[in-house]
C-alpha cells in the first residue's frame, strides 16, 4: 500500500498561503506603489496570486491518491492527522503517520444528516463566483484597448478606466462569492460529530461521503439510509 507524502500537502499548503498573500497583501495594498514606482501591474500579480491560490488544491489532487479507491485529493494538514478518504471511508496513509491505522467497521460509525437547500445554495454561489472570476478576466483581456503611440492612449483613455473598473469589480465579486460559498459550506455542512469534516455541495443523491476528519458518515436529509457493508 503505498502511503500519501506528506512533502506534497506541505508544498500545496504553502502555494496556497502565498498566492492569498501576494493577493491581498502585494496586490490590493501595495498596488498603487508597484505601478507607480516600479511599473508592476496589479492586474496580473493579483491573478498570479489568485493562480498560486487554485494551484495548491490542484498540486495535492495530482500527488495524493487514495490506496483503496484510488480517490485524488483529502484532507491537507502540514503535520500528521488521522484522516479518512471521503468516497470509501477509510484511513488514508501517510509516510509520517503510523504503518496501521485501525479503524471502526463503517456500518458502526455514526452517521449526520444534512439539509439539502444548503449545499444548492453553497453550489450556486460557487457557480456564480466562478462565472464572475472568468467574466472579468475576459472582460479585461479583450475589451482593454491596447493603444500603439500616444495619441491613441490619450483618447482611449477613458475606455480604459472604464475597462479596467469592469473587470476589477466583476473579479472581486467573483472573489466575494467563492469566499461566501467556502462560508456557507463550513457553516451549514460541517459534520456534526467532529465539528471539523465537511460535506461536498456537489453531493449525488444515494451518495455517502465520509467525514475527513473523523470517518462519519454524511447524507443528506432527502436521500435513502447507505447501504451497511
Amino acid at each position: 500500500m503505498k502511503p500519501l507524502r506528506r512533502k506534497w500537502a506541505r508544498v500545496s499548503l504553502v502555494l496556497h498561503y502565498l498566492g492569498w498573500g501576494l493577493f491581498v497583501v502585494v496586490s490590493l495594498i501595495f498596488g498603487e506603489l508597484l505601478e507607480r514606482d516600479f511599473n508592476i501591474s496589479t492586474f496580473g500579480v493579483g491573478m498570479l496570486g489568485v493562480g498560486m491560490v487554485l494551484m495548491g488544491p490542484v498540486l495535492w489532487r495530482l500527488t495524493a491518491r487514495c490506496p483503496h479507491c484510488g480517490k485524488r485529493g483529502g484532507p491537507l494538514s502540514w503535520v500528521y492527522l488521522k484522516a479518512y478518504c471521503s468516497r470509501c471511508g477509510h484511513v488514508l496513509p501517510f509516510d509520517d503517520g503510523p504503518i496501521h491505522e485501525e479503524e471502526t467497521p463503517l456500518n458502526q460509525r455514526p452517521r449526520y444528516r444534512l439539509k439539502r437547500g444548503w449545499a444548492r445554495l453553497s453550489l450556486a454561489v460557487l457557480i456564480a463566483g466562478l462565472a464572475c472570476l472568468a467574466a472579468g478576466g475576459l472582460v479585461f483581456e479583450l475589451l482593454m484597448p491596447r493603444p500603439q503611440n500616444e495619441e491613441e492612449l490619450w483618447n482611449a483613455i477613458e475606455t480604459i478606466w472604464a475597462v479596467r473598473d469592469i473587470a476589477a469589480y466583476t473579479f472581486l465579486a467573483g472573489l466575494v462569492l467563492l469566499i461566501a460559498s467556502d462560508v456557507l459550506t463550513r457553516r451549514r455542512l460541517k459534520c456534526r460529530v467532529c465539528g471539523r469534516g465537511l460535506a461536498a455541495p456537489w453531493q449525488r443523491r444515494r451518495e455517502t461521503r465520509w467525514c475527513g476528519r473523523c470517518g462519519a458518515a454524511l447524507v443528506f436529509e432527502d436521500e435513502l439510509e447507505y447501504e451497511k457493508t
